[in-house]
């Protein structure tokens, strides 16, 4: 199976979200992943809607999400250039 399957969520891939509703409730949501935000000890998943509203979902309302479309990943960590001080 040469299929490459993505590992993490990267920005401007888009996803659907289930979350649950504070009465239980589940709704879903359609959008662009453009990131994560960070607020108090709290990480939220921020999705670009069709609307161009960007909404912010607390990552621990997230009961499941499905992968619509993805980017390719690129890996952003500092790449090492082999010289060390002493």
């Amino acid at each position: 199976m040469d299929e490459k399957l993505p590992t993490k969520l990267t920005k401007g891939s888009h996803y659907r979200l289930a979350i649950l509703l504070g009465d239980g409730k589940l709704q879903t949501m359609d959008g662009e992943f453009v990131g994560y935000l960070q607020y108090g000890s709290d990480v939220a998943i921020t999705l670009r809607m069709k609307d161009d509203v960007l909404r912010v979902v607390p990552s621990r309302s997230v009961l499941y999400l499905d992968i619509l479309s993805t980017m390719d990943e690129k890996d952003e960590r500092p790449k090492e250039n082999g010289v060390y001080f002493g």
